[in-house]
């Protein structure tokens, strides 16, 4: 008999004004899932201002610890951004990794990225986020040395020395990534000027993670693209060519998922792709009509292609999942173009493709 492999274990934790404080965790532990790991328990704190040394209060710091140590956890993660001290001060105390919400999201990048620049972009948010680290670390530096005598200060100063070491460094590489994404960003510039030269037509598709985009646009293309039920399943963009009918041909790209309070290294290291998005003659925003929260998702993307510049490119939204028996109707988001699918099942793809030829060709 084979032994299941069991999954390090994580303690999730939020802290906030709000009255349902479980309820982000929700998203939360899927994002946890998707990166590997098993949930071992929650932990929550009403709190008005977040404690500048932990985030969590010194007393549910306490209980987190215990928790931690009780469920042998080897990670901590938060729902809320930290500080590079606060990051570094909970590892101190706890004894294992504590991740904050953004940490979390690029882990699962990192696992997922394929492609040269899809890596280089990971490796980016990576490296911004890992240098307030290093800068939170000034106070633990200073502490460093023992013993008395001139050697404390010897100590001190040669640990002061590595910091500043450090950030250099880092720096030194994000700078080096921006420049090769930079390139990259030229080169997919000039392919889409090609694109506009020989009249290629260019289709997006957008939504909130898990919403169906790389099932439809297998039911489209045929294309044979990742499907999973997880989070972030397929992270590099992919493009197929799509025929219609004689004269209507068109390249369909599928895209990063969103996802709500998406981090900020994300936004800066994914732009140059996120902002292919706004050149394109039709987006497709995908949403999961099976999930309560739907229209909130809807929402989300709508900021996302808001903060990218999306203004003017036609938008036709595409209700997913409608094939799924649901205990009570869910409020689906309030649209004029939109068009009701199941990808899974193919009802309503003909009429998809009637609107997609209607918006780009007629």
């Amino acid at each position: 008999m084979i032994d299941e492999i069991s999954l390090p274990g994580v303690v999730l934790v939020n802290v906030g004004e709000e009255k349902d404080l479980e309820k982000p965790l929700e998203e939360l532990s899927l994002l946890a899932k998707t990166a590997g790991f098993e949930v071992k328990t929650i932990l929550t704190q009403r709190k008005e201002r977040p404690d500048k040394t932990y985030y969590i209060g010194t007393g549910k710091l306490l209980e987190l610890k215990s928790v931690a140590q009780a469920t042998e956890s080897e990670v901590v993660i938060f729902d809320n951004d930290l500080s590079g001290t606060q990051l570094n001060n909970l590892e101190e105390e706890l004894g294992i990794q504590v991740w904050d919400r953004a940490t979390l999201i690029i882990e699962i990048f990192a696992r997922h990225a394929t492609s040269n620049e899809g890596k280089l972009q990971v490796e980016l948010m990576r490296k911004r986020k890992m240098l307030p680290r290093v800068l939170g670390q000034g106070l633990v530096l200073s502490r460093q040395g023992g013993g008395g005598g001139g050697g404390q200060g010897a100590r001190r100063g040669g640990g002061e020395q590595q910091q500043e070491l450090d950030k250099r460094t880092i720096r030194g590489e994000i700078r080096d990534l921006e420049q090769r994404i930079e390139k990259l960003t030229q080169e997919r510039a000039l392919r889409r000027e090609k694109h506009i030269k020989n009249k290629v037509k260019t289709v997006s598709l957008v939504g909130y993670t898990n919403a169906g985009k790389s099932t439809i646009m297998n039911a489209l293309t045929k294309a044979g693209v990742l499907e999973e039920n997880k989070l972030f399943a397929t992270l590099d963009p992919i493009s197929r060519k799509m025929w219609l009918d004689v004269g209507k041909e068109f390249l369909l790209v599928d895209t990063v998922g969103f996802i709500s309070r998406l981090p900020h290294e994300f936004v800066r290291a994914f732009r140059s792709t996120l902002e292919e998005t706004k050149y394109s003659d039709l987006i497709l925003h995908v949403v999961d009509g099976a999930n309560p929260d739907c229209v909130m998702q809807y929402d989300v993307v709508n900021e996302v292609l808001d903060s990218i510049g999306v203004k003017d490119t036609p938008i036709l939204v595409v209700i997913n999942k409608m094939d799924k028996e649901l205990d009570e109707p869910i409020p689906l988001p309030a649209c004029k173009n939109v068009v009701k699918i199941s990808a899974k099942t193919g009802m309503g793809i003909p009429l998809l493709k009637e609107k997609i030829s209607s918006l780009l060709f007629d």
